[in-house]
């Protein structure tokens, strides 16, 4: 598939998720046209996380900054509340057997918080 990225917060549109998403894509995907895998998905999200500073570049989830995340997607669309704050998918992603692999590890906090998704265009 060839495609531009964009990473969207999936409780409401945010300005800033889609600045950063654009930033790793074009850092991980400098040329214009190129095959997007779903493999490639995880580590856009790392890059997002690790920009946005909620996870650190060797991996660490700082649960404060992603409830910061999720306060301003709340203030977007007070639709969806969500009940977790991140501890059971910290705990998630720690549990995971690909916990030396930052990508992953990132891949399965965003899988359970639910918090960004990627959208191919």
């Amino acid at each position: 598939m060839s495609a531009n990225a964009r990473i969207a917060v999936m409780y409401a549109h945010d300005k800033l998720s889609d600045v950063v998403a654009e930033q790793c894509f074009n850092e991980m995907f400098p040329r214009k046209h190129v095959v997007v895998q779903e493999s490639d998905e995880s580590c856009i999200i790392f890059c997002v996380l690790r920009k946005l500073g909620i996870m650190s570049p060797n991996g660490a989830i700082n649960l404060d900054v992603y409830r910061k995340r999720v306060q301003v997607a709340h203030q977007l669309d007070r639709r969806n509340l969500v009940s977790d704050f991140g501890n059971s998918c910290l705990e998630t992603a720690e549990a995971t057997q690909h916990k030396q692999d930052v990508c992953k590890k990132a891949k399965v906090f965003n899988d359970c918080t639910h918090l960004y998704r990627i959208l191919l265009k």
